[in-house]
Protein backbone atom coordinates (compact mmCIF):
# COMPACT_ATOMS: atom_id res chain seq x y z
CA UNK A 1 0.00 0.00 0.00
CA UNK A 2 2.95 2.17 0.66
CA UNK A 3 4.07 1.69 -2.67
CA UNK A 4 1.09 2.84 -4.32
CA UNK A 5 0.86 6.10 -2.38
CA UNK A 6 4.23 6.86 -2.78
CA UNK A 7 3.89 6.73 -6.53
CA UNK A 8 0.32 8.42 -6.16
CA UNK A 9 2.39 11.59 -4.98
CA UNK A 10 5.22 11.51 -7.19
CA UNK A 11 2.83 11.42 -10.08
CA UNK A 12 0.96 14.44 -8.22
CA UNK A 13 3.66 16.25 -7.81
CA UNK A 14 5.11 16.06 -11.41
CA UNK A 15 1.73 16.98 -12.92
CA UNK A 16 1.77 19.75 -10.31
CA UNK A 17 4.94 21.18 -12.38
CA UNK A 18 3.89 20.13 -15.68
CA UNK A 19 0.47 21.39 -15.84
CA UNK A 20 1.38 24.36 -15.04
CA UNK A 21 4.40 24.71 -17.50
CA UNK A 22 2.82 23.51 -20.99
CA UNK A 23 0.01 25.77 -19.96
CA UNK A 24 2.20 28.60 -19.94
CA UNK A 25 4.64 27.30 -22.56
CA UNK A 26 1.57 26.83 -25.22
CA UNK A 27 -1.24 28.77 -23.68
CA UNK A 28 -0.26 32.27 -21.65
CA UNK A 29 2.92 32.08 -24.16
CA UNK A 30 6.23 33.55 -23.27
CA UNK A 31 4.76 37.09 -23.31
CA UNK A 32 2.14 36.46 -20.53
CA UNK A 33 4.94 35.19 -18.43
CA UNK A 34 7.08 37.73 -19.20
CA UNK A 35 4.64 40.28 -18.18
CA UNK A 36 3.58 37.96 -14.73
CA UNK A 37 7.68 38.27 -14.13
CA UNK A 38 8.22 41.96 -14.96
CA UNK A 39 6.13 43.44 -11.73
CA UNK A 40 8.52 41.07 -9.58
CA UNK A 41 11.32 43.17 -8.47
CA UNK A 42 13.84 39.88 -8.05
CA UNK A 43 12.92 39.15 -12.16
CA UNK A 44 12.59 42.50 -13.58
CA UNK A 45 15.77 42.74 -14.99
CA UNK A 46 15.51 39.94 -17.46
CA UNK A 47 11.80 38.94 -17.48
CA UNK A 48 12.02 36.87 -20.79
CA UNK A 49 14.86 35.17 -19.82
CA UNK A 50 13.39 33.85 -16.42
CA UNK A 51 10.50 33.54 -18.26
CA UNK A 52 12.07 30.78 -20.60
CA UNK A 53 13.91 29.11 -17.79
CA UNK A 54 10.58 28.83 -15.66
CA UNK A 55 8.26 27.45 -18.50
CA UNK A 56 11.04 24.82 -18.95
CA UNK A 57 12.32 24.29 -15.66
CA UNK A 58 8.37 23.54 -14.78
CA UNK A 59 8.17 20.91 -17.84
CA UNK A 60 11.63 19.53 -17.76
CA UNK A 61 11.64 18.72 -14.10
CA UNK A 62 7.91 17.90 -13.47
CA UNK A 63 8.42 14.93 -16.39
CA UNK A 64 11.77 13.98 -14.26
CA UNK A 65 9.66 13.63 -11.34
CA UNK A 66 7.19 11.53 -13.08
CA UNK A 67 10.03 9.33 -14.89
CA UNK A 68 11.53 9.28 -10.92
CA UNK A 69 14.83 10.20 -12.62
CA UNK A 70 17.52 10.96 -10.04
CA UNK A 71 14.96 12.93 -7.35
CA UNK A 72 17.90 13.39 -5.04
CA UNK A 73 18.83 15.97 -7.61
CA UNK A 74 15.67 16.31 -9.86
CA UNK A 75 13.61 18.10 -7.00
CA UNK A 76 15.87 21.06 -5.94
CA UNK A 77 14.37 23.39 -8.89
CA UNK A 78 10.86 22.42 -8.32
CA UNK A 79 11.55 23.23 -4.32
CA UNK A 80 13.40 26.92 -5.73
CA UNK A 81 10.27 27.10 -7.87
CA UNK A 82 7.34 26.36 -5.10
CA UNK A 83 9.36 28.73 -2.83
CA UNK A 84 10.30 31.89 -4.95
CA UNK A 85 6.66 31.56 -6.11
CA UNK A 86 5.49 31.50 -2.85
CA UNK A 87 7.48 34.23 -1.02
CA UNK A 88 6.95 36.61 -4.14
CA UNK A 89 3.65 36.05 -6.04
CA UNK A 90 1.78 34.57 -2.78
CA UNK A 91 2.80 36.50 -0.47
CA UNK A 92 -0.45 38.56 0.45
CA UNK A 93 -2.33 35.26 0.43
CA UNK A 94 -1.63 32.84 3.05
CA UNK A 95 -3.24 29.85 1.80
CA UNK A 96 -1.45 30.03 -1.09
CA UNK A 97 1.90 31.10 0.27
CA UNK A 98 1.25 27.57 2.77
CA UNK A 99 0.16 25.20 -0.36
CA UNK A 100 3.60 26.52 -2.04
CA UNK A 101 5.49 25.80 1.07
CA UNK A 102 3.82 22.13 1.79
CA UNK A 103 4.53 21.42 -2.05
CA UNK A 104 8.66 22.46 -1.74
CA UNK A 105 8.26 20.01 1.72
CA UNK A 106 6.47 17.56 -0.57
CA UNK A 107 9.47 17.84 -3.21
CA UNK A 108 11.82 17.42 -0.75
CA UNK A 109 10.72 14.20 1.14
CA UNK A 110 10.32 12.65 -2.77
CA UNK A 111 14.42 12.66 -2.40
CA UNK A 112 14.88 10.72 0.76
CA UNK A 113 14.21 6.59 0.84
CA UNK A 114 13.79 4.80 4.04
Amino acid sequence: MQKYLKLANRVLLGLLLVIPGVTKLFITGPDGVVEMLSGIVLFSWAPAFWAWVLMLSEVIFGLAVLANYKLKYTVIPPVIIMLVAGLTVNIGRTSSLLLHLVAASAYLMLAYKE
